[in-house]
């Protein structure tokens, strides 16, 4: 047996190492075909060893090519004036001539050879005098240029040539000499090719394409033409960089060394657009991007929903968050809106936050015929605020529609359930109580810890440290903290009737109270009765997280979960049953009677009651007619009375919004009854199925009744993504350690909420709207100077303000 392991191990090792080695050698197969194909030498060592391969820049495996030797510069002579050699040549002529003149020579070239030094050291300012007579003797603009280059202009009045495009955009990178915004006297060709291909000039061009194309008709490929490939390139890369900036919570200022950080690592993002203004900007185009396909998305969805919440806390003070939930073709989507700060938290305030912020967002009015008759559902907390019956935002929705669906959120709803269920139950407070001290106990002292994990490993059990409960995900954290105690029972009672027993401990009178209640039997029973409930209550909690779960999946979980509470309270679940009739647990003796039949009946009761009450403030015929839209409702076989009635009453509740949505309401039922019988003759298992799917299929053959199915999946379950938006709203604000603008935290929760991952992100659509706005509020401006003050993105983008310090 044990040859046959150590031979399978053998072949999986040798199997990974052989594939290892064989990356390793197609690794060097790649590097030598590019340099076969580009016909380049390799330059440096190339190592394959076993299965690592590597390139060592120490190593050049050609000689480096020999530097050119140095000319030394030959001096010319200029204006009349003799070069040294030239001075040396005729002294020596002259003592040839005249011997006898040999001080006077000596005088001479003692003159000479300090006018010699003062021409060394006033070399550059001669050079410069002479570059100007020459240029102010060749000062004749050919006009030719003019038609060889559109963009170039010149001033016959002031003598200069000047870039077109750029002075108009007023694209100017600062250039001391030959600057072609402001203009040069300098007439040479070679300044002229070196601007056409500058960085400003690329700039210019861009802009120039699109204040002369139409906005409105302007498609993203002809905006980006415009630009070369070298100038496309940096804006993508700064847009990618400011998109993870915003996707990863990052501050604006982290650009700045980001951008250098590109530098030194060879990657090409320009001089421009390289601070903490840029990145706020592009932020704000991406985040207008993603805000427009929203857009698009509820314009051709038939209905949509309103989830808010509300937020308060020492950065924020109080804002309001809104969602909106749609369904499209059998498809559910969830995205969130914006954020909007609210100065009191009275209903109809809310409600115009909930307002303003779509049409801040979206351009979308609720007052307005067109969107009114697609709300057809709210969604929010139990607060009286939101949901209240006489002043609530719902009752104030209503006004606008009175279709209006409002849903109290089940995962608020299931909390305040469980609370109320076991609220005065003192075996819960006790089990409690044990489970928070044992987890600071183990937490505080890593001494106390490593013993723990050392009893585990001596009884040969997987070593787990009791852990903490309560929190927003107090649930599953409470599921953890009771697995945790009952697994791990044997250990943690041998680990602290240890300490208990040592004299030199000082914490042993806490160790004491906590093993004495461990070894109580109804402790024991209540935690796995207890155990066994918070296991029905957390499947039921999964799928109320889950924004694509309608109110007919929470509805039908509801449905289960009561139906397996109600057998619990006659026959103890599956974790209970392991402690009938038993005075032992884990070898342990357990003391006292044991008998929690009363406080199980009471908890049970309690819950069953709380969750029968979760959706009273809907309509509850409205509510059980929705089941139709959950496949795990259906019947196993075909059944023609299945959903008629349920289809009759959504018709008649939602007759005007249907109607509006252009539903034929006469033939929905019609178009039920034969869907329905298709998908049995066609599939097998029908639980299995999804709405997508069966859109994709008959969408056209059943118009009308997929249409009310949509209907259906639009209507909020919960209000669990406003949660997410404020625990991701919460880390960003705590994270950049300032006070943004909402209007800057719309724009980073939109990118972290609904924006595609880093890896997939496109910013051609940004990049064309940056370039359209930018050019749009140029015209609009009349070319006058803008300020550096920005208070809003979507009137003012200055580049000349946004082009400067790092």
């Amino acid at each position: 047996m044990k040859a046959e392991e150590a031979y399978k191990d053998m072949e999986k090792w040798l199997g990974s190492r052989f594939l290892a080695e064989m990356s390793s050698v197609e690794k060097l197969i790649e590097v030598a075909r590019h340099h076969i194909e580009s016909s380049s030498k390799i330059q440096y060592e190339i190592t394959l060893e076993e299965t690592d391969f590597f390139i060592s820049s120490d190593v050049k495996v050609i000689p480096d090519p020999v530097p050119s030797l140095h000319v030394p510069p030959i001096e010319t002579s200029g204006s009349g004036t003799l070069t040294i050699s030239q001075l040396t040549t005729l002294h020596k002529q002259f003592l040839q001539v005249a011997p006898k003149a040999i001080r006077a020579l000596k005088q001479f070239k003692s003159k000479s050879n300090s006018s010699s030094k003062r021409e060394v050291g006033d070399r550059g300012k001669e050079k410069k005098d002479l570059e100007h007579q020459r240029t102010k003797r060749n000062r004749q603009f050919p006009k030719i240029w003019l038609t060889k280059y559109s963009w170039l202009k010149y001033d016959d009045e002031r003598g200069i040539m000047f870039c077109a495009s750029c002075r108009k955009h007023n694209v100017d990178l600062g250039e001391n000499i030959h600057n072609f915004c402001s203009g040069t006297d300098d007439f040479k060709l070679e300044f002229i090719n070196t601007h056409q291909s500058s960085e400003a000039h690329a700039w210019a061009t861009c802009m120039e394409a699109a204040s002369t194309a139409s906005p409105d008709t302007a498609s993203a490929e002809q905006m980006l033409k415009s630009m070369n490939s070298i100038t496309l390139g940096r804006v993508e890369n700064i847009f990618r960089t400011c998109h993870a900036i915003a996707k990863s919570g990052r501050p604006f200022t982290d650009l700045d060394w980001m951008c250098k950080l590109d530098d030194m690592k060879g990657v090409d993002i320009g001089s421009v657009f390289r601070n903490d203004k840029s990145a706020r900007m592009f932020i704000h185009f991406i985040a207008e991007v993603e805000r427009r396909s929203l857009k698009e998305k509820l314009e051709k969805s038939k209905f949509f929903s309103v989830i808010s919440g509300r937020v308060t806390d020492s950065i924020l003070k109080a804002a309001a968050v809104v969602y909106v939930r749609f369904a499209n073709k059998g498809k559910v989507h969830c995205q969130i809106v914006g954020v909007q700060p609210v100065h009191k938290t009275d209903a109809s305030t809310i409600k115009s936050a909930i307002e303003e912020t779509l049409q801040k967002n979206l351009q979308l009015s609720l007052a307005s015929q067109d969107w009114s008759r697609k709300l057809v559902g709210f969604g929010s907390d139990g607060t009286d605020v939101m949901v209240g019956e006489n002043s609530g935002v719902a009752k104030l929705l209503r006004e606008i529609q009175p279709c209006v669906q409002s849903v109290h959120c089940f995962a608020h709803h299931l909390k305040l359930a469980y609370k109320g269920a076991i609220k005065n139950i003192q075996l819960y407070s006790i089990l409690r109580n044990i489970l928070r001290n044992m987890y600071y106990f183990y937490h505080n002292s890593p001494l106390n810890k490593n013993n723990l994990k050392a009893t585990y490993e001596a009884i040969k059990l997987r070593p787990a440290i009791p852990s903490r409960i309560g929190g927003s995900q107090w649930l599953p954290r409470l599921q953890t903290a009771l697995q945790i105690l009952l697994k791990g029972y044997p250990a943690i009672v041998l680990h602290l009737s240890k300490i208990e027993t040592d004299s030199r401990a000082s914490n042993q009178q806490k160790v004491k109270a906590l093993l004495h209640l461990l070894l109580r039997m109804e402790i024991v029973k209540f935690s796995h009765f207890l155990l066994d409930v918070i296991n029905v209550l957390n499947i039921l909690s999964r799928v109320t997280l889950d924004y694509t779960s309608s109110i007919a999946d929470i509805f039908a979980t509801v449905q289960s979960t009561l139906e397996t509470l109600h057998m619990y309270q006659t026959r103890a679940g599956p974790k209970e049953r392991l402690m009938e009739a038993i005075q032992h647990f884990h070898g342990y003796q357990l003391v006292g009677n044991g008998n929690i039949s009363a406080v199980r009946t009471k908890v049970l009761s309690n819950l069953m009651k709380r969750l029968r009450d979760c959706f009273c403030d809907a309509s509850q015929d409205v509510l059980r007619a929705t089941t139709i839209a959950s496949f795990k409702l259906w019947p196993d076989k075909m059944k023609q009375e299945f959903g008629e009635k349920e289809v009759s009453v959504l018709t008649r509740h939602y007759e005007v919004i249907l109607e509006a949505a252009s539903v034929k309401i006469g033939e929905v039922e019609t178009e039920w009854s034969m869907l329905k019988l298709e998908l049995y003759n066609r599939f097998q298992n029908i639980q299995t199925l999804t709405w997508d799917l069966v859109n994709s299929d008959y969408s056209k053959k059943y118009p009308n009744i997929l249409t009310l199915v949509d209907l259906i999946l639009t209507l909020p379950a919960s209000s669990a993504e406003t949660e997410r938006g404020f625990s991701q709203m919460k880390f960003t604000m705590m994270h950049l350690h300032s006070k943004l603008r909402s209007e800057s935290v719309t724009d980073l929760m939109i990118i972290q909420m609904n924006s595609p991952d880093i890896k997939k992100f496109d910013p051609q659509k940004a990049i064309h709207l940056w370039n359209v706005t930018w050019q749009r509020n140029r015209r609009l401006q009349g070319g006058d100077v803008m300020t550096k003050e920005r208070p809003d993105y979507s009137s003012e983008f200055d580049l000349d303000s946004l082009s400067g310090s790092d």
